[in-house]
């Protein structure tokens, strides 16, 4: 069987009305399978949530400190350079 034989019957196969059949059994039962993992992903999408809002809270008082001392930093060499 030659390679140009070869790729026609394959072509051929998926290109019937079984395949097509089964193609969309196999679609059907993944969007199947797909769905019953929702639970499972709200669960982790919740738990990211809460971890990233934790964090967030954490954050807050460093970024307002880092910008609180660039604040002064600017202030400090306006007011340095204009006494000298």
């Amino acid at each position: 069987m030659t390679k140009q034989s070869l790729i026609q019957t394959v072509a051929a196969t998926f290109n019937g009305t079984k395949a097509k059949i089964a193609g969309g059994a196999a679609l059907l039962m993944g969007s199947a399978a797909a769905h019953a993992q929702v639970a499972g992903a709200e669960a982790a999408f919740t738990e990211v949530q809460t971890a990233g809002a934790d964090m967030a809270g954490y954050a807050w008082p460093v970024a307002t400190a880092i910008t609180a001392s660039l604040i002064g930093i600017k202030l400090f060499k306006k007011f340095a350079n204009r006494a000298s």
